[in-house]
């Protein structure tokens, strides 16, 4: 598959083999899973750890972050108790199903971004985690208008948000950062 193909930080640390990739996937339902459990009850969107790990896979594991995020929401709609809320098909009519479908295309952005853009620049990462963020709550505010309204969905689904998601932001940019410098290095011996 010719998405596997982009050298990620998860391939230089753990290799290039088939398992390998399987196994990361795996685990990046895992983290995503366990991440949305640990939530802060806001009404009507709990505030999770969620989108930190969806920056941290995409753009440390490129595709397989992808494919991580992809497969929890699609695990998740098929009945799996994996969102903070719980799972099943209804979840798609759920208020905050609109940030659980942009997690799914942050991460396809960014692990395009991280095979394109990144290069060891912390412009590039900011950038790219920044647009990632951007696009998880335009389509989670998007999805929840169609339930609350729009200032209601700004209220409720944004400004609670908005300072405990600048610094999972920042968190996803410094060890993104760190950890490309650390395998760049590791890669030269």
């Amino acid at each position: 598959m010719h998405f596997f193909n982009n050298s990620s930080v998860a391939e230089r640390i753990f290799g290039k083999s088939f398992f390998v990739k399987y196994y990361l996937l795996i685990l990046g339902v895992i983290l995503l899973t366990i991440s949305a459990k640990v939530a802060i009850p806001f009404y009507p969107v709990p505030m999770t750890l969620q989108t930190l790990v969806v920056f941290l896979l995409a753009s440390s594991s490129g595709m397989i972050g992808f494919y991580s995020t992809l497969a929890y929401v699609l695990l998740g709609i098929a009945g799996l108790p994996l969102f903070a809320n719980g799972g099943g098909f209804g979840y798609i009519a759920s208020p905050t199903f609109g940030f659980l479908y942009g997690m799914v295309f942050a991460s396809l952005f960014l692990a395009y971004a991280s095979k394109k853009l990144f290069k060891e620049s912390i412009l590039a990462i900011s950038f790219s985690i920044i647009v990632a963020a951007i696009i998880i709550f335009l389509c989670g505010l998007t999805h929840l208008t169609m339930f609350i309204g729009f200032e209601k969905a700004i209220t409720f689904g944004f400004l609670p948000f908005m300072y405990s998601e600048i610094l999972k932001i920042f968190l996803a940019i410094m060890l993104t950062y760190v950890l490309l410098k650390k395998t760049k290095q590791k890669t030269r011996f």
